[in-house]
């Protein structure tokens, strides 16, 4: 909302724009045809004293934005690895700064391109999984969700498409036909995969 992205509950179309949130909003450089490693689909760089760093698998960028033959998974994917980049920076960013806050004595800055100061974001890490171990990875997963189907425009749009699909306010089994319905609805009109509709449907009770 402060970023003026929220999207408007009355259009079709309701994707964030996380693009502009990292570039306009969180004024971030950011890369989104770096060249990283083949399981890696974003990076997260912080630096004390320096605005972080994203980057965002130039493999992952051209499947998603580039290849004719993307698919909305493909795009989904992409919108979620930005969004999560993004949450590392509004999370986590704390904990590369506490040197300068506490005004230690001997501070022991690391090295540029330490692992210290790097988030690599594999593949099996950026999602909606519940078997992620790294405790900033889940944070960094449940912002995502959150930036991507804020919850006022999603119990909206829910509230909706429940009306459209004839269900009203009536309870829907997970799984039924009428649930996937519901989330095949909810994932075009947000521009995100239907596991992720899933686990938001499911997190909003």
């Amino acid at each position: 909302r402060r970023a003026g992205l929220l999207p408007d509950a009355t259009k079709e179309d309701l994707a964030v724009d996380v693009e502009a949130f990292v570039e306009r909003y969180l004024g971030l450089p950011f890369d989104i045809n770096a060249a990283l490693d083949a399981e890696v689909l974003g990076l997260t760089e912080f630096v004390p004293g320096r605005k972080p760093k994203v980057a965002i698998s130039r493999d992952l960028t051209g499947s998603a934005l580039d290849d004719e033959d993307t698919t909305p998974g493909l795009i989904g994917r992409w919108r979620a690895t930005v969004a999560h980049e993004a949450c590392h920076v509004l999370l986590h960013r704390l904990l590369f700064e506490l040197d300068d806050l506490q005004h230690g004595l001997f501070p022991t800055p690391a090295p540029v391109n330490s692992p210290e100061r790097l988030f690599r974001c594999l593949k099996r890490d950026v999602g909606f999984s519940r078997q992620v171990s790294d405790w900033r990875e889940i944070q960094a997963n449940m912002g995502m969700g959150a930036l991507l189907m804020p919850r006022p425009v999603f119990l909206s749009a829910v509230k909706e498409a429940r009306g459209l699909l004839g269900v009203g306010n009536a309870a829907i089994a997970g799984g039924s036909a009428a649930h996937e319905r519901l989330v095949a609805v909810l994932a075009s009109r947000f521009t995100v995969s239907r596991q992720a509709t899933r686990i938001r449907l499911s997190g909003l009770k």
